[in-house]
């Protein structure tokens, strides 16, 4: 008992250090470095310049607004040059079985 009485302070300062040191390296284990963390937000603002670059260079919504407008623009003009065509490719056929014919018939 004169032992323990003699040593307290010392089992005590040594169980102090052993919780002490099971905390940091607890803490440690489950917890990230200040270095790390910095490096990973460097990379983190660089992705999010990036997105932000990309972004930038998209149309937006008035481009796509005005671009609708042109298509619907040329698929009207294309709509009215069907009956045209439509009366070329009569006349092509035509001129293709007259030409059919004259082959036919040895006149060259």
């Amino acid at each position: 008992m004169d032992f323990i009485l003699e040593w307290w302070k010392q089992f005590l300062a040594l169980g102090f250090l052993i919780v002490g040191a099971g905390a940091l390296a607890w803490l440690r284990s489950t917890f990230v470095t200040k270095k790390s963390h910095e490096e990973s937000i460097n990379g983190l603002k660089t992705r999010l310049s990036a997105v932000e670059n990309t972004v930038a260079d998209m149309p937006s919504a008035d481009d796509i607004h005005e671009l609708d407008k042109r298509l619907i623009e040329v698929g009207g003009k294309i709509d009215s040059l069907s009956p045209q065509l439509g009366n070329l490719q009569r006349v092509t056929d035509l001129l293709m079985e007259n030409e059919l014919r004259e082959k036919r018939s040895g006149h060259n």
